[in-house]
């Protein structure tokens, strides 16, 4: 549980006038403000990419413990307000864009950190956007992330984090985790927002590995084998890739016979590196029609 320390942001959030379509929910707790901006143990040669600098009090944290803060706001009103409050801060370079949008090649240090308060309707663009897709390999961006800790949604949060035979675990879980090692941080109380959002929020961590979880001689095979096992869950990952088209019974067959995993298990039951020896596998020449 984090303790709340006495603190005005309620008061400076209540005096904001927010736009629904932005989703904004500003982050109150300076405890978890705190917590937040401590994680990645930033210095001040650091350069910080901020998503979503709303009010800028997390972008104050920020300023305090790192070098460059880059924050990137889509509202023009609080771009606005954040160029006033933080008009004497040269360490702060504010972008008035959809991060979406961002033009990475704009950051001059050749790797940077990133922290925000992901906005849920788009958290997993976001993520997909800095850690790329699961059959990039070379992908510029995941290449210069030092480390990553964001705010999402707990749902999103626990099938970041989940491993085998956990409820939440799916593709997300495996996209992220081949390449960054994912950490749950703590729950964030929708209390500690204004306005209180109706779900819960999560702090995740994500640190890059120093090489893949494991290797895969075809990317796009590997993506498109989890993609089909997790469609239907319910299924066996044999009958989940005969139903969907991934390979005749015949072919499966010698798949599974050769890797020695059992047929029998469903999705969520197999750990990254099983389904990176099935993709492997099938690519064999052992398993051709």
């Amino acid at each position: 549980m984090v303790n709340r320390k006495p603190n005005n942001l309620l008061e400076e959030a209540r005096q904001l006038r927010l736009k629904k379509r932005f989703s904004q929910n500003f982050l109150v707790n300076e405890t978890v403000l705190d917590r937040i901006a401590d994680v990645q143990h930033l210095g001040e040669r650091d350069t910080v990419l901020e998503i979503g600098a709303g009010a800028g009090f997390l972008t104050e944290k920020l300023l305090q413990r790192g070098g460059q803060v880059i924050a990137v706001e889509v509202d023009p009103r609080m771009c606005r307000y954040l160029r006033e409050r933080f008009a004497n801060r040269p360490n702060l370079r504010l972008v008035e864009q959809d991060i979406l949008k961002f033009d990475f090649n704009t950051i001059e240090a050749p790797r940077f950190h990133v922290v925000g308060n992901l906005p849920y309707q788009i958290t997993s663009k976001i993520l997909f956007l800095l850690a790329g897709e699961l059959w990039q390999m070379d992908y510029p961006i995941r290449k210069r992330i030092c480390q990553m800790t964001v705010m999402v949604q707990k749902e999103v949060a626990e099938r970041i984090v989940a491993v085998p035979g956990q409820k939440a675990y799916n593709p997300l879980s495996i996209a992220l985790q081949y390449w960054f090692e994912a950490r749950l941080d703590f729950l964030v109380p929708s209390r500690d927002f204004f306005p209180p959002p109706k779900v819960e929020s999560a702090v995740v961590t994500l640190t890059p590995r120093q090489a893949p979880l494991m290797e895969v001689k075809d990317p796009a095979v590997f993506s498109k084998l989890i993609r089909i096992a997790f469609a239907q869950k319910r299924k066996t990952v044999r009958n989940a890739l005969l139903n969907g088209g991934f390979a005749s019974a015949t072919v499966l067959d010698r798949i599974f016979s050769l890797t020695g995993i059992d047929p029998g298990l469903r999705a969520e039951a197999l750990p990254i590196d099983a389904f990176g020896e099935l993709s492997n596998a099938f690519g064999s020449d052992t398993c051709q029609d």
